[in-house]
């Protein structure tokens, strides 16, 4: 019986994600990588923060993401943020995101 509740579990959550994937933009939208299996989504404030999300693959993410919690102030992950400290992270984000996309468009790299 644990078996069938992990399968059913299972399917949940994959349905979840395909919906996500669905919605989403289907590709990352820093180097163009497009296997829906590498995707992941990147809150681009930060998640207690916005919940805008853009498509990343795991490589970019996670390098995007390293960035965030080396050079940003440590109240980014606070989930007590006041709206205008909020908006600011979010043209953090922003202005990371667009950086990270022209370094890639300039000079190959991904971050």
């Amino acid at each position: 019986m644990k078996d069938y509740f992990t399968k059913i579990l299972g399917l949940i959550a994959e349905k979840t994600w395909t919906d996500k994937f669905a919605t989403g933009q289907g590709f990352c939208i820093i180097c163009g990588h497009d296997d829906p299996l590498d995707l992941e989504y990147h809150h681009v404030a930060g998640k207690n923060n916005s919940s805008l999300v853009v498509s990343l693959c795991r490589n970019c993410h996670g390098k995007v993401s390293r960035k965030q919690q080396i050079s940003w102030p440590d109240e980014w992950s606070s989930k007590d943020n006041s709206l205008k400290y909020k908006e600011g992270l979010m043209l953090r984000g922003l202005s990371d995101l667009m950086r990270v996309k022209s370094d890639h468009i300039l000079h190959g790299d991904t971050v």
